[in-house]
């Protein structure tokens, strides 16, 4: 009978509830937002070099959700972990995704990194200048792509500064072959090299060089007036270079005139004499005892990951900038970073 009266109280109890069921409701789930998951777990994959786990996770991403407001981030995720993973192959790989995502997204803001990053893969395994020049070359066609296709972009100089330093590889490259000629006493030949030089690479830094031994191989060729042309070239636009004397007396002793300095040129070598002994002495000098391209870049993509994605609550991933237009860099006044999971820096506002 007790336990008559205790059940009553209770079925009236259930009654007063309408039959309803008390639904307690969860915190909110990072399961609503999948692909942004995926996007952080193949982060922090690449993060720790787990570059194989982490291609799956995005290539998940990527055919899953074809939609999502993180494709433009996964595709350029995709490239870098390849250009990150630096082997011969994956840097050829690289390229081809790095040009995918031009392809699919050619006015984000992105995309000049992009390009000067399939410049990269290639500057990342030039040669000496004596050996194979494949990769040089091919630098160079990148190069000269993205100053004409991004000539805002904050990264132009860099690119500029890039192309010089790729040009002067080959420059040296074709002069040790017209070198070599000239050791063989085939001077027409050398004088071929010396004068593809000129042609190519008019702002070699050892043309005055290339100018006295373009000048000497048409001397022994029996060109002597040919020969004068190239010596009164070192006198007018490189006045301040070693070879003058020896121009000037070659010309003397062929009884040809000494002509005057060019005044450009003149102020010109002034100024490069004074940069020898400032910055950029210091890195040209360097090309000299090592004819390679410096490694490193500006581009926003190309900082380490330094934050683990889960504990920036929605904020730049992977040393990314803060800001939608800040960029990355090391001692150049920039702030290092790479692209960020938010769309907002990767997608710009299309055109009217």
């Amino acid at each position: 009978m007790r336990k008559f009266f205790l059940v009553i109280p209770l079925f009236f109890l259930l009654l007063s509830c309408g039959g309803k069921k008390v639904v307690t409701k969860s915190p909110a789930s990072n399961l609503d937002e999948p692909d942004r998951v995926l996007y952080e777990k193949a982060m922090r994959d690449i993060q720790k070099s787990r570059f194989t786990v982490g291609r799956l996770t995005l290539q998940t991403l990527i055919n899953t959700y074809p939609d999502s407001e993180y494709l433009q981030q996964a595709k350029y995720a995709m490239a870098e972990s390849f250009y990150k993973e630096s082997s011969s192959s994956s840097l050829s790989q690289a390229e081809n995704e790095f040009k995918d995502y031009i392809t699919f997204f050619p006015i984000s803001a992105l995309a000049a990194d992009a390009q000067l990053k399939i410049a990269m893969t290639h500057i990342r395994r030039i040669e000496k200048a004596d050996r194979d020049n494949t990769q040089a070359r091919l630098a160079e066609v990148e190069l000269k792509q993205m100053i004409d296709s991004y000539p805002d972009s904050e990264l132009l100089e860099e690119a500029k500064q890039k192309l010089r330093a790729v040009q002067e590889v080959l420059a040296d490259g074709v002069n040790g072959v017209g070198n070599f000629y000239m050791h063989q006493r085939s001077y027409a030949a050398a004088a071929s090299r010396y004068k593809e030089v000129l042609t190519k690479y008019p702002d070699y830094s050892k043309l005055p060089d290339t100018l006295y031994h373009l000048a000497e191989s048409l001397e022994r060729s029996g060109n002597e007036q040919e020969s004068a042309i190239y010596l009164a070239r070192i006198v007018t636009e490189h006045p301040l270079s070693a070879r003058v004397d020896d121009a000037k007396r070659r010309l003397t002793a062929e009884n040809q005139p000494i002509p005057e300095p060019n005044p450009a040129a003149l102020a010109r070598s002034q100024e490069l004499s004074h940069d020898e002994k400032g910055m950029f002495g210091k890195v040209f000098g360097m090309f000299k005892s090592r004819p390679s391209v410096p490694t490193d870049t500006n581009a926003k993509s190309t900082a380490e990951i330094d934050a683990d994605p889960s504990e920036t609550n929605g904020g730049p991933v992977r040393g990314s900038s803060t800001g939608g237009n800040s960029r990355g860099t090391s001692g150049s006044g920039r702030e290092s970073g790479t692209f960020s999971i938010d769309p907002k820096v990767v997608n710009p506002p299309k055109p009217n």
